[in-house]
């Protein structure tokens, strides 16, 4: 989902700077939403993720087969990706080399020297392809009446509405490297609503839920545990009318940044340079270690240096950084 949102501004600023008579987008279910209400885009195509890893590629391709595209810029960098743009017939497939698959492209073009965040590397490959400065903003997500009101109707049946003061908080990882656990995310919420008087709504997917009932143990008369209970869009509604946002360096918190909440990024084993939420009102916890970069979904350390970039996070330090980002 974080990559889905850091390649608007690319998706955004690919009409312009191609001249194309029609854009479309290809994306997975999760993410296709974001894309939606966009007035650039003209067609999002969804893949079928029903559709085994083998038979994948195929079924994708055959989406686009009889539309013959002139050019496809590939944003992630997977094979399978290059593969579906091969096999559904695009003629010109522009992307960066890796994971085996410079023969699927027609045009393979070499990553930036300078380390550049995801936002500005997508963009960078339009660059190169059409030779057009870049068109950067930052990710900002359309949010219809729709789905503003979906998600206004999800918090009245638990007892609040966007006119009330609360908080959101994400409260699981889908990477075991990057969690920060259930005790410290439940005395961050007892503590933001003592000290802020405001309700904490957690928000996740269905398989947050228990961790949620969890974080709710430790205030159950303040937090709201919404975790599977929303879609995408009414999830970023929600996260647009709260007072701040806190979770790690995941989806939601890029999320939380295109539609302009305050937020919190803890940041573990990532590298913010390149992956950070792009948002105006943000403060990034992160513990300057020796090995906070290593971009591992498992850590691959042991004993007391286990997880220690989530561990020396301590609740005392978010709950500051919270005291100056809260919105009045």
């Amino acid at each position: 989902m974080g990559d889905a949102v850091m390649a608007i501004p690319a998706v955004d600023a690919a009409r312009e700077m191609t001249g194309a008579d029609l854009l479309a987008v290809m994306a997975r279910p999760a993410t296709a939403p974001l894309f939606a209400n966009r007035p650039q885009i003209d067609r999002v195509i969804v893949i079928d993720d029903r559709i085994s890893r083998v038979r994948g590629p195929f079924g994708a391709a055959k989406l686009i087969r009889e539309d013959r595209y002139d050019v496809g810029v590939i944003f992630p960098p997977s094979f399978s990706s290059a593969l579906i743009f091969r096999l559904g017939g695009v003629k010109e497939r522009i992307g960066f080399p890796g994971d085996s698959r410079s023969w699927l492209l027609s045009r393979a073009i070499k990553p930036p020297k300078d380390k550049l965040h995801r936002a500005r590397q997508y963009l960078y490959l339009l660059e190169q392809l059409t030779g057009r400065g870049p068109l950067f903003h930052h990710p900002h997500l359309h949010l219809s009446d729709e789905d503003v009101a979906g998600g206004n109707d999800i918090l009245r049946a638990h007892g609040l509405t966007y006119d009330d003061r609360y908080v959101v908080i994400a409260p699981q990882a889908v990477a075991p490297s990057r969690r920060w656990g259930t005790d410290n995310y439940g005395k961050l919420a007892l503590s933001l609503a003592e000290k802020h008087a405001c309700r904490v709504v957690l928000i996740g997917t269905g398989r947050d839920a228990s961790t949620g009932d969890d974080v709710r143990h430790y205030a159950p008369n303040s937090v709201v545990n919404l975790c599977g209970l929303t879609d995408l869009l009414a999830a970023a509604a929600i996260i647009s009318f709260a007072k701040l946002f806190v979770g790690n360096d995941s989806g939601l918190a890029h999320v939380a940044a295109a539609v302009d909440c305050p937020l919190i990024v803890l940041s573990g084993p990532d590298d913010p340079d390149e992956t950070s939420p792009l948002g105006e009102r943000k403060a990034v916890i992160i513990k300057d270690i020796e090995c906070i970069r290593c971009v591992k979904n498992v850590c691959p350390k042991s004993g007391d240096d286990l997880m220690r970039c989530m561990k020396l996070i301590t609740v005392e330090e978010v709950a500051d950084a919270a005291q100056e980002l809260i919105a009045v």
